[in-house]
């Protein structure tokens, strides 16, 4: 459950609730984008083995710790997912070594070491099903059943804090009572006013699964809807808050709605990102998701 500026995703693991995303943002950009999220107090990156920029966003936590003189391996949250070419008995293991590896995490040989490397924080199942497999393909659910035991390997092994999945449905959550040993600790889909995903909330909360928003701007398109603009400003009025911009107004209404434990806000612009996800930019979206 959320508790101020962190929510508790599974026992003993805090996921912060404002996350920087890296979705389409590569090379030196996000580097870039991630080190001025650290620098604006955001402590949350959210990326994917098939964005192919996870080597770029360790090393922008690399030299924001430099920066910083910070030695401590807990003071970033970060998420990572499996792909769907990645998915099944044969790929998932070398996978997550793969991300264990371009995050700085080690792979399982070193975790044999005396100094064992930090665990991934969060590790998804990015979608339920396989690449270039028709979706009504029973392979698809053999692909899922074989990736989850994997992941639950993961963390029975401490290789990873928690587990969880993105984009899956209701029925795809219902069917995993049927192989899951643990259920995820989140499902991370897209959320926002136009795709509240009610019938999936209830199941999730039925379920004791956490939801991530991401894109809870509506990719950007709801930053000129006239009722959001409406509501922009009847929040500026209410609050006294002159600095309530519809970024985040729509951030403050994920952050409120049941269910949601965390929201994943993507730019590659350091003056949008310390304003959407940054120290500053939380304290404002929270106190507006209080105010509402």
């Amino acid at each position: 459950m959320p508790s101020g500026d962190a929510a508790e995703i599974s026992p003993g693991v805090w996921m912060p609730r404002l996350g920087l995303g890296t979705f389409k943002i590569r090379g030196e950009d996000a580097t870039r984008s991630t080190l001025d999220a650290l620098r604006s107090g955001c402590r949350h990156i959210d990326t994917a083995s098939c964005y192919r920029n996870e080597e770029e966003v360790r090393l922008g936590i690399d030299i924001w710790r430099s920066e910083a003189n910070e030695a401590n391996d807990d003071d970033v949250f970060i998420t990572s997912k499996l792909a769907p070419n990645e998915m099944g008995e044969t790929r998932v293991h070398a996978a997550l070594d793969g991300v264990y590896e371009r995050l700085g995490r080690g792979n399982r040989s070193e975790r044999h070491r005396e100094r064992v490397p930090k665990p991934l924080d969060l590790a998804l199942v990015h979608w339920p099903g396989l690449a270039r497999t028709p979706p009504d393909s029973p392979a698809n659910r053999t692909a899922r059943a074989e990736t989850w035991r994997a992941l639950e390997d993961a963390l029975a092994s401490r290789a990873v804090r928690a587990i969880g999945v993105s984009n899956y449905t209701r029925t795809h959550l219902l069917e995993m009572r049927d192989y899951a040993r643990v259920l995820p600790a989140v499902n991370q889909v897209e959320f926002h006013p136009r795709c509240q995903q009610r019938e999936l909330r209830r199941t999730c909360e039925a379920l004791g699964v956490g939801i991530v928003a991401y894109s809870p701007l509506g990719c950007g398109e709801l930053l000129e809807d006239p009722r959001v603009l409406r509501a922009t400003a009847a929040l500026a009025e209410a609050s006294g808050d002159d600095a309530v911009t519809p970024a985040r107004a729509l951030i403050a209404w994920s952050l409120r709605q049941p269910g949601v434990v965390a929201s994943i806000v993507k730019s590659s612009d350091g003056a949008r990102i310390a304003a959407n996800v940054g120290r500053d930019g939380y304290a404002r979206a929270a106190a507006l998701a209080e105010a509402s």
